[in-house]
């Protein structure tokens, strides 16, 4: 019986997690997520005191020795709360299964670069991250729009041509410009914008516009070279890591998403002329006075004017800029499904935005569908993410500058309602202009529409051979196919001197796209004597996208409403079918290595080696490296005694990244067919495009240097950044001499060097997070200032024409600044003349303007901008709001310079700035800033219409409320939110300038609702 007793007890002790053997006991269990309860790998498992340590596997075990009968066990992992357990012979069961929680504020400070996780305290590249709902807070427009509000350095350059169209994309930059400006227009790619990882995979600026935010889980940028350097080539504009959500563990979970917009333009720029002012404007122009000195011409002027003062005094006063604009109403959707157990997770959704402009015939429709599964069995995982787009999208054929053209004084409408097709029409044999009815074009069968279908499946295989080493092998494919039409009606105003088979337009354009890109890697991280920490990833990369564009134009057509291609006379004159196509490949072998010295110091090195075919047979491949260092002072031992930081870390880095953002044959000499030259021995050719087989990388050399602090029991946040950026060399498209067959070609030329920036504040007065009390003061700031280097004469054609075009102020010298404006001084306009005064290179005073005394009067770049926001937090409750500042630039003001003067014999039938009038010089008002009326006289640039540009702008407003648990039970719901934004709220400026001049610009207000069932 004592045997048998003996027996069960031993089988009793061996089913407990717990062994001991000479006074050391070996402690089992298993560590898993509350969220999900999927096993954590790589958690550190210490007792407290001891040497004594080890970190789960990939089926989230561990086994612990344990030196004493009690002692303190600490679970820690990045982005969770720490576990402390005290251990005894009496709880030892306890720790057969360990939960750890997530922890929300230290999920910022994980960095996610799309090929490895690293804590933000011992990464040594510079980095921001954000999570969704910091994301939405401030916006639920789309991802870019909410980074604008939230980090300094990402900048989306406000677009004063196209406003809030919907359906154009922004210009984006991070840390300024790597490259010349106008390569865009060239090659139509911008060589300035960020490179953009999806799930670890490269895309566009399109996908990220239309990707609906309720997806994303967190979005990281990287900036410097440590942070980037694992890109390589295609990083020295900055990278922008946007993860979407993984699909939950547990029982089916559904849940839906939705924004409810709001959204009304902003005209309050617009500063146009009432009917009274304009006739009294042209009546001093001298519309209406004849200066041949025939009779009847003068009294035909005379009755002209009286018709129209006749009309002012009925009541006549247009408001033409009410007429295409309407409230534009948005709402988008997502509803998704998650669940699953240990081996497969799964997750399925559908999302759908419709966006109507602020302009009639303006949309922007999406419709997504996104499937994700997660399967896991031993020690291999496998996920796949796809996703189906479709979009389809409306753009007005009649630009909003044409309604600010109209003059007041007309009516929109003849006396039967009806609209007529032009509002005024000279009487035969006069020689005038007619003026065109916007409305009429507007009413015509026209339209100007595109579409697109395509899917997007991202595979990911990983075998976590040991808890220390993971291999993985992914491959994404993208297939792209947009359609695009337009047409004109032959009734439209713009055929009117067109013979009846070239009336009317109708094109069509068809983009296909292919994109594959594939990686192998292997990761190894450990920690050797708990002092030292290894991390390495090493791998090859390799990437297609070949890009096809089919597209033809017909004319010749005969009725407003037989609008198929099938109707039309032919090409237009000289036209024919058009057909481009560009393959784009690259391949990179990449190491990235980091190690860390007891948390303590920190070292970060990348290697890459990468091949791009864009560039000259000579130049295919580059190597890429960068080396960061870091310092993490709050771990000293002279440090340990005070808890004042919670972080203070210093770090620097250094490294070389490129850019692939060119043509893909720029680098080649490209021929065309040419049909006149056909004879027996065949069809000639002609040269189309010069190439360059010594075309080499652009190549930026990146420093920084910066500084994070958290301190006063994590109420104070401050972070610090200066860099330097030297890109050298530069790659630009030189204009060449008409002998050469071609009219410029892309060529290496001279260098640019950076410095700037960056600093973020944040203060939290009221801290109370375990009461759902909080008060949070914001503060970031950034400046930068580049110049050109090394150029010569290079770019002395952009240079010559700059100085030729009206309103060109943009020059490219020798430790010139590429957002410099040029142009001659000017003393302002003579009280006895009415001249304007300008001031010579010399210093000496002239009327007489020389486009050769230009310099520089100014800079478009501020020398401070950022924003400043508050946020407090109530027991659920949130209320916000962010404020944009922008401090010391220069702006050149076209609206005074083409709306004010320059108006000539053909411009002064549009509609005009009010200052056209009251602050132009006359006998009377002989201290005008503007020179005196005139049709004939042309004014040239100069730095009167040069002004400062401060601005103080509303970016966003919000209020929100997150339901008490109990409240979404009795509700039936697992969890409900809502929240009110309001965007460009308000705008507060120095200089006075038409925006939105086609499409204008909008201020929206936004519903958001969040439930989970």
């Amino acid at each position: 019986m004592k045997n048998f007793c003996l027996a069960i007890a031993a089988v009793f002790l061996s089913i407990l997690p717990l062994a001991a053997q000479d006074n050391v006991a070996v402690l089992k269990g298993k560590v898993i997520d509350s969220a999900d309860g999927y096993p954590l790998i790589g958690v550190s498992v210490m007792v407290e005191g001891t040497k004594f340590g080890t970190v789960t596997d990939v089926d989230g075990l561990y086994e612990l020795r344990i030196p004493d009968q009690k002692c303190e066990v600490t679970f820690s992992y990045v982005g969770y709360d720490d576990e402390i357990r005290i251990y005894n012979l009496k709880n030892a069961s306890s720790f057969a299964k360990i939960v750890m929680y997530m922890n929300t504020t230290q999920l910022a400070d994980v960095v996610v670069t799309g090929v490895y996780e690293r804590k933000k305290e011992s990464f040594t590249g510079a980095s921001a991250t954000f999570k969704t709902d910091q994301l939405k807070a401030v916006g639920s427009n789309n991802v870019l729009q909410s980074l604008k509000t939230l980090d300094p350095s990402f900048k989306m350059m406000e677009n004063s041509q196209f406003g809030s169209n919907p359906n154009m994309m922004p210009d984006v930059e991070i840390r300024g410009k790597t490259s010349v400006v106008g390569l865009k227009e060239e090659y139509g790619t911008d060589p300035n914008q960020p490179l953009f990882i999806l799930d670890g995979f490269e895309t566009t600026i399109e996908t990220i516009m239309n990707l609906n935010m309720n997806r994303v889980a967190s979005v990281t940028i990287l900036k410097d070279a440590a942070s980037t350097a694992i890109y390589g080539s295609k990083a020295s504009n900055g990278v922008v890591v946007i993860e979407t959500k993984a699909p939950a563990r547990g029982r089916l979970q559904l849940s839906y998403k939705g924004d409810y917009g709001l959204s009304l333009a902003d005209l309050s720029d617009y500063n146009l002329m009432n009917a009274r002012e304009k006739l009294e404007f042209e009546t001093l122009a001298g519309v209406y006075k004849d200066n041949t000195g025939d009779p009847f011409a003068q009294i035909r002027l005379d009755n002209l004017r009286n018709e129209r003062l006749k009309e002012i005094e009925r009541g006549v006063d247009t408001y033409w800029l009410s007429e295409p604009i309407r409230p534009g109403i948005t709402h988008k959707h997502n509803i998704y499904a998650e669940g699953g157990e240990d081996k497969i997770r799964y997750g399925i959704g559908v999302s759908y935005g419709n966006v109507d402009g602020v302009m009639k015939d303006s949309d922007r429709q999406t419709l997504e569908g996104n499937v994700d599964l997660i399967y896991r069995t031993g020690k291999f995982q496998f996920s796949n993410k796809l996703s189906l787009n479709w979009l389809d999208v409306t753009n007005p054929t009649v630009s909003f500058a044409e309604y600010a053209y109209a003059n007041p004084y007309y009516r929109k409408r003849n006396a039967d309602g009806g609209v007529d097709r032009y509002l005024y029409y000279p009487e035969e044999g006069v020689d005038d202009y007619p003026v065109a009815n916007p409305l009429w074009n507007a009413h015509l069968n026209n339209w100007d529409r595109a579409s697109g279908f395509g899917f997007t499946n991202n595979f990911i295989f990983e075998w976590f051979v040991t808890q220390d080493l993971r291999l993985r092998a992914k491959f994404g494919l993208t297939k792209q196919d947009d359609d695009e039409q337009m047409r004109l009606s032959p009734l439209h105003t713009q055929f009117d001197d067109a013979g009846e088979t070239e009336k009317g337009l109708y094109s069509h354009t068809q983009i296909k796209e292919l994109i594959y890109e594939g990686d192998a890697s292997v990761t190894f991280g450990k920690l050797f004597a708990k002092k030292h920490l290894v991390n390495a990833v090493g791998g090859f990369n390799f990437s297609s996208n070949r890009r096809q564009i089919y597209g033809y134009s017909a004319t010749g057509f005969t009725d407003d409403h037989f609008d198929a291609p099938s109707f039309a006379n032919g090409y237009p004159s000289g036209g024919s079918p058009d057909y481009s196509e560009s393959l784009k490949r690259a391949a990179s072998f990449y190491i990235n290595g980091g190690y860390s010295y007891s948390e303590r110091y920190l070292l970060d090195f990348n290697y890459r080696l990468d091949g791009a075919s864009m560039f000259g047979t000579g130049n295919r491949f580059r190597n890429t490296w960068s080396v960061g260092t870091g310092w993490n002072i709050h771990k000293e031992a002279f440090m340990k005694d005070s808890d004042f930081f919670s972080l203070l870390k210093l770090r620097g880095s250094v490294g070389n990244p490129g850019n692939q953002n060119f043509s893909a044959y720029q680098a080649f000499s490209t021929y065309k067919f040419n049909g006149w030259m056909t004879n027996v021995f065949g069809t000639g050719v002609i040269l189309n495009a010069l190439g360059n087989t010594e075309l080499a990388w652009q190549e930026t050399t990146n420093y920084d240097v910066g500084a994070d602090m958290i301190f006063w029991g994590e109420r104070i946040n401050l972070t610090f950044d200066y860099y330097w950026k030297h890109t050298d060399p530069l790659l630009a498209v030189i204009t060449t001499p008409g002998s050469m067959g071609v009219t410029s070609v892309a060529m290496n030329a001279g260098s640019q060097k950076t410095r700037g920036w960056e600093a973020t504040f944040r203060i939290s007065p009221v801290y109370r997070p375990s009461e759902g009390i909080m008060w949070n003061i914001s503060l970031n700031a950034t400046s930068s200032r580049s110049v050109y280097a090394d150029i010569g004469n290079s770019f002395s054609a952009l240079n010559e024409s700059g100085k030729a075009s009206l309103a060109g102020t943009t020059r490219y010298y020798d430790g010139g600044s590429p957002t410099a404006i040029w142009a001659v001084r000017s003393a302002g306009i003579d009280p006895a003349t009415g001249k304007e005064l300008f001031i010579k290179k010399d210093g000496t005073y002239s009327f007489t303007y020389d486009v050769n005394d230009e310099v520089v009067v100014g800079d478009m770049q501020p020398k401070v901008e950022g924003l400043m926001g508050t946020t407090l937090y109530y027991k659920g409750f949130s209320v916000g709001c962010y404020l944009r500042y922008r401090w010391g630039g220069q702006t050149f003001n076209s609206s005074l310079f083409q709306k004010v003067e320059n108006i000539g014999t053909q411009e002064v039938y549009n509609n005009q700035d009010k200052r056209a009038l009251y602050d132009r010089w006359s006998e009377t008002n002989r201290e005008a800033y503007f020179k005196g009326i005139s049709l004939v006289q042309r004014t040239e640039k100069s730095s009167r219409f040069v002004m400062d540009d401060n601005s103080l702008v509303g970016e966003s407003f919000n209020i929100g409320y997150e339901f008490p648990d109990r409240i979404a039970r009795r509700m039936r719901l697992g969890a409900m939110n809502l929240q009110l934004t309001m965007t460009d709220v308000f705008r507060a400026t120095s200089v006075r300038v038409e925006r939105g001049i086609d499409y204008p610009f909008a201020r929206t207000v936004t519903m958001s609702l969040g439930i989970t069932f």
